[in-house]
């Protein structure tokens, strides 16, 4: 019976590998004609060997009239120039600043959002070591789960719908300072390699970094949390800073470990919390802060 599994196996990986290696040759062909191509629209029909220059600038002019052949340029241009990768993605990201003056194009920022997080999230097309900066970006359905990028500074961006970050590791400085989140917030698992601030964010729906973990400080002042907030598990190695935050629902803190200070000062928890159970190794300051109903005290 096994040996006659093993002689039809054989065969079908055979032919597997063959379609795999002929659909990546299909694919390099048709990209290297693509980059061709509009290169020479740019450069007249007589160019026999169009410049880099003038493909990126052919690739941005096609991406900024919104065809997605451009959008598919660059990303070639970044496959077979690693040196304009950052370029690529700094490209993608300023096509989702701001306001649009033709409307939100959900579907349009969802074309590019997936092709960047394509390049971001570790595997055969991953470019490492890439900025997400993109302060004022309105993100639709933004998932980054388990994407590995350097800096990541979306101060003030738009999240519609659901923003998902589980598992994502960020090993440069993280801001999502006054951002607004239209709808649940999932930072599950995450890793901030270094400092990561909240500071003024509104979170419409729920937000949860369980068992995230931050290398540096967790800044969330004066942030406005509407639905449940849930820290439970995580671990902040540095400061901890929840001065003036307004926890309008649930706010968990089961087997939080705060390596320093933790501020909770004006904070206000409307909801009901487990706060007294974190652990927290040095200073604990509630001043002034104001519970809507009972705060279970910690254990032991």
């Amino acid at each position: 019976m096994i040996g006659g599994m093993s002689s039809w196996l054989v065969p079908v990986a055979v032919v597997l590998v063959v379609v795999w290696v002929g659909v990546r040759h299909v694919r390099m062909v048709r990209a290297e004609a693509l980059l061709a191509e509009h290169a020479r629209r740019r450069v007249g029909p007589e160019a026999v060997a169009p410049s880099p220059v003038s493909v990126w600038r052919e690739a941005n002019r096609l991406f900024r009239a919104g065809d997605a052949e451009g959008l598919l340029l660059l990303a070639e241009i970044g496959r077979q120039v690693p040196r304009r990768r950052q370029d690529v993605v700094d490209t993608w990201l300023a096509a989702l600043r701001g306001g649009v003056a033709r409307g939100l194009d959900a579907s349009w920022r969802r074309d590019v959002q997936r092709e960047l997080v394509g390049h971001l999230r570790p595997g055969e097309d991953f470019w490492p070591g890439m900025d997400v900066v993109a302060p004022g970006a309105i993100l639709v359905d933004f998932d980054l789960s388990g994407c590995r990028v350097g800096r990541v500074d979306l101060t003030g961006a738009v999240f519609v719908g659901d923003a998902r970050f589980a598992a994502t590791t960020v090993t440069g400085d993280a801001s999502f300072a006054a951002a607004r989140f239209l709808r649940h917030a999932v930072f599950t698992d995450v890793l901030f390699a270094r400092s990561a601030t909240f500071a003024l964010a509104v979170f419409a729906g729920n937000v949860s970094l369980r068992s995230a973990q931050v290398a540096r400080s967790l800044v969330v002042t004066r942030a406005k949390v509407s639905g449940r907030a849930d820290f439970s598990g995580a671990e902040v190695t540095g400061s901890a800073d929840f001065r003036h935050v307004r926890f309008g629902g649930r706010a968990l803190f089961a087997d939080v470990v705060f390596q320093q200070d933790a501020r909770f000062g004006h904070a206000w928890f409307r909801g009901r919390t487990d706060v007294g159970a974190a652990l927290i190794g040095e200073e604990a300051e509630f001043d002034h802060a104001r519970f809507g109903r009972r705060v279970p005290a910690a254990e032991g």
